[in-house]
C-alpha cells in the first residue's frame, strides 16, 4: 500500500530505480513502458495489493511480489488471484516473478488448476549475504575507492538478502554508506532503500529510517512534499470554510477567522471540516 501513502515523489524514485536498474540485476530484463497500478479493488469487497507491477514495450506487464516466508499454494492461489483480476482490468497478459528472501531456498512455484497449471517464475535471493556486502562496501569506502553502479544496486538489494542483522539495521546501513557520495545513482538507491522500509518497516523502526533520511537531498524532498501537501490542504479547508460562512452571512466571524488561527479551528471544528 506504500503507493497511497505520503512521500510519493521518493517512492517513485525508488519504484523507478528498482524497475530501471534492480530488476536487470537480478535476471528480469525487459524494456518497460511505464509502471502499473498495484492496489485491485473488485465488488468493493477485497483489496488486493500488489507489489510491483511495470507495462513491458511487448504489452504485457510483469508483477514482482516480495517474500520472506513460503506458504506453498496458499500464495500461489493469491498470486493468481492478482493475475486474474488485474488482466480482467487491464486487458492485458502478466507474468508473475516472486522474490524470496529470508534464507527461502528453494519454494512451491507452480499448481495443478484443473485444465492448466498455474506457475510463477521465483528469484531466490538465499546465495547473497547482506553482511558481505556491508563489509565489502564499507572497506571499499575507508580505502577512497568510489561505488560502481553494481554497488549502489547490490545496496539496494541488501535488506532483501540474509543477514545476521534486523532488517532495519540493514537499511540503515545501507542508507550511511549510500549517503556518503553524492551523485543521482546514490539518491536513488536511498529512494529505494526507503521504498523497501516503508513496505518491510513500522513504528519506531520505520521512524528510524525517516530521521536516517531526513538529512539528505531525499529527506528534503519528503519535507517540501509534505510542506506543498499541508498547504494545499490548507487552502482548501479554508475556502470549504469560506464558502460555510458566506452562506451564513457571518461576515464577521470570516473577518475574525482570516486573523485568529484558533478561532479559525474553531469554526472547522464546529462545521466538521478536518
Amino acid at each position: 500500500m506504500a503507493n497511497t501513502k505520503h512521500e510519493d515523489a521518493i517512492l517513485k524514485m525508488g519504484f523507478d530505480y528498482f524497475r530501471d536498474t534492480i530488476l536487470k540485476t537480478l535476471g528480469i530484463n525487459y524494456d518497460f513502458v511505464e509502471s502499473g497500478i498495484t492496489e485491485l479493488v473488485e465488488l468493493t469487497i477485497y483489496s488486493l495489493y500488489m507489489d510491483f507491477t511495470f507495462l513491458t514495450t511487448g504489452g504485457f506487464y510483469i508483477h514482482i511480489e516480495f517474500q520472506t516466508t513460503d506458504s506453498g499454494k496458499k500464495d500461489l492461489r493469491r498470486f493468481r488471484a492478482y493475475e486474474g483480476v488485474f488482466s480482467h482490468k487491464t486487458g492485458k497478459n502478466v507474468i508473475t516473478y516472486v522474490i524470496y528472501s529470508g534464507g527461502i531456498k528453494r519454494a512451491v512455484t507452480e499448481m495443478d488448476c484443473g485444465t492448466h497449471t498455474y506457475r510463477v517464475i521465483p528469484v531466490y535471493l538465499s546465495d547473497k549475504d547482506a553482511d558481505t556486502v556491508l563489509k565489502r562496501l564499507q572497506e571499499k569506502k575507508q580505502n577512497g575507492e568510489v561505488f560502481t553502479e553494481e554497488d549502489f544496486a547490490q545496496l539496494a538489494i541488501a535488506p532483501l538478502m540474509n543477514s545476521n542483522k534486523e532488517r532495519k539495521d540493514v537499511i540503515l546501513e545501507s542508507l550511511k554508506l549510500s549517503k556518503t557520495e553524492r551523485n543521482i545513482t546514490a539518491e536513488k538507491t536511498m529512494a529505494m532503500l526507503y521504498t523497501l522500509a516503508d513496505k518491510f518497516l513500522e513504528g519506531k523502526d520505520l521512524e528510524e529510517v525517516k530521521e536516517a533520511v531526513a538529512m539528505t537531498r531525499i529527506g528534503q524532498m519528503i519535507f517540501d512534499d509534505g510542506v506543498v501537501r499541508g498547504r494545499e490542504e490548507g487552502t482548501e479547508r479554508m475556502s470549504v470554510l469560506t464558502l460555510k460562512l458566506l452562506q451564513e452571512k457571518r461576515l464577521e466571524d470570516l473577518q475574525k477567522a482570516t486573523e485568529d488561527r484558533d478561532f479559525r479551528e474553531h469554526l472547522m471544528r464546529e462545521f466538521g471540516i478536518l
